[in-house]
C-alpha cells in the first residue's frame, strides 16, 4: 500500500483496537531486531521505507537471516532515512506475535496457493505457519489473486481450523461471495476464543483462520484485473516472493484505486472482529478456561443437546427480579432499615414469551446473555429448560465473563407503589444473533428490545435471508420502543407487535405529521372510541409489513385492542377485560399474552381466536403474586 495511504490505515486500525478495549502491537524487524509495537516516529518511518527501498518482504524463513545482521552499533547510531526494515508476512508476524506472547493478529488477506499451484509449486508459508504456530489470524479470506478452493484443501490437510465470521460462504477478499462453502462458521467472539483454547487444552500447536466477509466489496472489474495482472506477472518472469505486491499494485491501477479503497475498509473491520476475538480470549483465559458454566452443562445435558428443529425461535432478555416491599402501615422512612419481604423470580420479556410457549409445548429456542460472575444466570436457563420445556443450544446462551446476569431491583411502599428501582442489564448487550443455519425451517421470530439495536438487524436480516414468515416484537420499555421506531428497515419486517398505549406512542415515527391526512385515508372517525390509540396504530401499521400486519394493543383495565392492515386496509377490534377481584401482579401479563398469542397462531388459529386465548392466559399470571408467568398455562393446553 502505497504511503501516506498506509501511514494512515495504520493509524486508524490502532485507533479502532484502542476503541475496542485492546492493544495494538505493529510488528516488524528494525535493523535486525524484532519487533512487537512501535513508536508513531518508527511506524511513519516504516510507512516510507518502501517507496525508499529501505524494507524488504520478510516471511518466516527470513527471520534468523534478517536478524544475522543485527549490528548494535549501527542500530544506536543510525539516522531515520538509513533505518532498514522487515515487513512481515502473515507467516512472520505470526511467529513474531507467539513470541510476544499475543494471540490474535489482523490482517488484509492470507496467503495461498498460487493460481496454477499444482504446477508451479508456488503456496505461501502463511499456510505452513497457520499450521505450526497458535495464533488467530482474522482476514478477509484467502487473497483473490490466489486459488481459493485449494488452499482451503491444504489447510484441512495441515489440520487448521477455518471458519468463517457469520457466514456460510467463503470470501474472495474483494468480495463476501466466492461460491465455495465455508469449512466452518463463526457466530461470535467467544465461538473463536473457545475454538482456539480448546485447541490448546488438547495439545494442538496449530493456529486458527477467521476469514471476515469484506462488506464494502471492489467492483466486478477487479476479477478482469486480477487474471491480466497473474498474466502480466507470467510475461515479465516475475517469481516467488514479488509476484504478490506486483499483481496488488497492477490490480490497484488497473481498477483506479477501487481496489484500494475496499482493501482499506476490509482491514478496517477485520481490526473491529479481531478486537472482539482477542477480547474473548481473554476473558476465557481469566476464567479458567474454553468451558463456561453454561457450555459444560449443555454438554452433559445430552436431551438438551440433541439436535431439533424449531418452529418458533426468542431472542431477548433474561432477567433476574427483586422485588423488595415493606410491611409498615405507615410510610417508609428513608434512610435507615424497613421491615418488609424480598421476593426473586425469574423475569425478562424474551425469557418470560420463552416460558409461555414451552409450556404451550412449542419447544422454542431461546437466545439470551447471562453473567459469568454469578450462577444465577446459569440457574434460570436450567429452569426454562427442565421446568418450562424451552430449548437452548451451546450457540443460543452467550456467557459472558466478568458480568452479572441481569437483575433489576424494585423497591416497594406498603401500598406497593414503586419508591425506586435498579436495573443492571449490562449483559443484554451480549444477546448473540441467530445465525441463518439457526433460523432456516422456523415459521416464527420473536424479539423483544433488550438486545443492541445492530444485532436486532443483523437477526431480522438472517431471518429473512431464510424465509422466516413472520417476526413478531415485544418493545419492552418506552426508550427502547423509541430506539427501534427510528429504524423503518426493521419495523417494514414486522408481523406483529405488542406495545402497550405509551410503548405505542413511542412507537410512531416523529416524521407522521398530519393527523387528519392519516385519518382521513383510512376513514376513521375522529370522535369513535379509542381514537388517541387508533391514530397512532395507523401511524405504525403504515410503516410495519406490506399488506398484513397486526398490533396488540394493550390497555389496562380496559382490554386490548386489535388493529389489523391487510389488503382491504385498517380495520380495528376491540376485546374487552375481563374482571378480575384480586390483581396480584402486573409483571407479566403483557408477556403471557403475547406468547399465548403466538402459540395460537402456532395451532392455526385467527388472530382474533389468538387475541382472546391471549387474554385468558393473561389472567392466570395477573392471579400469580410468587412469579411473572403462572406455571398454570400449562393447562390451557392446545387450541383445536
Amino acid at each position: 500500500m502505497p504511503y501516506p495511504q498506509n501511514l494512515k490505515l495504520a493509524k486508524d486500525v490502532s485507533r479502532i483496537l484502542r476503541d475496542k478495549g485492546v492493544i495494538p502491537a505493529t510488528m516488524a524487524v528494525k535493523n535486525g531486531v524484532f519487533r512487537a509495537g512501535l513508536h508513531p516516529d518508527e511506524l511513519e518511518n516504516l510507512s516510507l521505507a518502501g517507496e525508499e527501498q529501505r524494507a524488504i518482504k520478510c516471511s518466516s524463513r527470513d527471520l534468523p537471516l534478517i536478524a544475522s545482521k543485527y549490528d548494535p552499533l549501527r542500530d544506536k547510531i543510525s539516522a531515520e532515512e538509513d533505518v532498514q526494515w522487515g515487513a512481515t508476512t502473515v507467516a512472520a508476524t505470526m511467529r513474531l506475535a507467539h513470541a510476544a506472547g499475543i494471540s490474535t493478529f489482523v490482517t488484509g488477506g492470507t496467503g495461498g496457493v498460487h493460481r496454477g499451484g499444482e504446477l508451479s509449486l508456488d503456496v505461501s508459508t502463511d499456510l505452513i505457519e497457520l499450521s505450526r504456530t497458535p495464533v488467530v489470524v482474522v482476514s478477509a479470506g484467502i487473497k483473490s489473486i490466489l486459488d481459493i478452493k485449494k488452499t482451503l484443501e491444504v489447510l484441512e490437510t495441515f489440520g487448521v481450523p477455518t471458519g468463517v465470521w457469520q457466514s456460510k460462504e467463503f470470501p474472495s477478499f474483494f468480495s463476501p461471495v466466492s461460491g465455495v462453502r465455508a469449512p466452518a462458521v463463526f457466530d461470535n467472539a467467544m465461538d473463536v476464543a473457545r475454538a482456539y483454547l480448546a485447541g490448546q487444552e488438547v495439545g494442538m500447536g496449530n493456529g486458527i483462520l477467521v476469514a471476515v466477509p469484506n462488506h464494502d466489496p471492489a467492483g466486478a472489474s477487479v476479477e478482469i484485473a486480477i487474471q491480466q495482472a497473474v498474466d502480466e506477472a507470467a510475461a515479465y518472469g516475475i517469481e516467488g516472493k514479488d509476484v504478490t505486491p506486483f499483481i496488488l499494485k497492477t490490480v490497484a491501477e488497473k481498477t483506479e484505486g477501487d481496489s484500494l479503497r475496499s482493501n482499506i475498509s476490509l482491514v478496517k473491520q477485520n481490526a473491529r472482529v479481531g478486537a472482539e476475538i482477542a477480547s474473548a480470549i481473554a476473558e476465557l483465559k481469566r476464567s479458567g478456561g474454553s468451558k463456561s458454566k453454561i457450555h459444560s452443562w449443555h454438554s452433559q445435558n445430552e436431551k438438551n443437546a440433541s439436535i431439533f428443529q424449531p418452529r418458533v425461535v426468542c431472542v431477548g432478555g433474561a432477567v433476574i427480579d427483586i422485588v423488595a416491599k415493606s410491611s409498615s402501615e405507615t410510610s417508609m422512612i428513608m434512610g435507615t432499615s424497613n421491615p418488609g419481604a424480598v421476593h426473586r423470580s425469574d423475569g425478562g420479556v424474551g425469557r418470560n414469551i420463552a416460558e409461555v410457549l414451552g409450556r404451550l409445548g412449542k419447544q422454542p429456542l431461546f437466545f439470551t446473555a447471562i453473567g459469568g460472575n454469578d450462577d444465577e444466570g446459569l440457574g434460570v436457563i436450567k429452569r426454562l429448560v427442565t421446568e418450562c420445556g424451552v430449548k437452548t443450544t451451546m450457540n443460543s446462551v452467550y456467557e459472558a465473563q466478568e458480568m452479572n446476569t441481569a437483575q433489576y431491583f424494585a423497591l416497594l411502599d406498603h401500598k406497593s407503589d414503586l419508591v425506586g428501582g435498579i436495573a443492571d442489564m449490562n449483559v443484554l448487550s451480549e444477546i448473540p444473533v441467530p445465525s441463518c443455519e439457526d433460523l432456516k425451517g422456523v415459521d416464527f421470530l420473536v424479539l423483544d428490545a433488550n438486545a443492541p439495536l445492530n444485532r436486532i438487524i443483523d437477526t431480522v436480516q438472517n431471518a429473512q435471508s431464510v424465509g422466516v414468515k413472520d417476526i413478531f416484537f415485544e418493545p419492552t420499555s418506552v426508550p427502547k420502543a423509541r430506539a427501534i421506531s427510528q429504524n423503518e428497515d426493521i419495523l417494514r419486517c414486522l408481523s406483529v407487535a405488542f406495545p402497550n398505549e405509551d410503548e405505542l406512542i413511542a412507537m410512531v415515527s416523529a416524521s407522521c405529521n398530519g393527523v387528519d391526512c392519516v385519518t382521513q385515508s383510512q376513514n376513521i372517525d375522529l370522535n369513535e372510541e379509542f381514537r388517541s390509540v387508533k391514530i397512532p396504530a395507523i401511524s405504525l401499521l403504515l410503516k410495519m409489513r406490506e399488506n398484513s400486519a397486526h398490533l396488540v394493543i394493550t390497555m389496562g383495565s380496559e382490554g386490548v385492542l386489535l388493529a389489523t392492515k391487510s389488503l382491504s386496509g385498517i380495520e380495528f377490534k376491540h376485546f374487552a377485560a375481563t374482571h378480575i377481584p384480586v390483581v396480584s401482579s402486573c409483571n407479566g401479563a403483557g408477556d403471557t399474552l403475547a406468547g399465548a398469542f403466538i402459540s395460537a397462531l402456532l395451532d392455526g388459529c385467527d388472530v382474533e381466536t389468538a387475541v382472546k386465548f391471549g387474554m385468558d392466559a393473561a389472567i392466570l399470571s395477573l392471579q400469580c403474586s410468587e412469579r411473572a408467568i403462572s406455571p398454570d398455562v400449562s393447562s390451557l393446553g392446545l387450541i383445536s
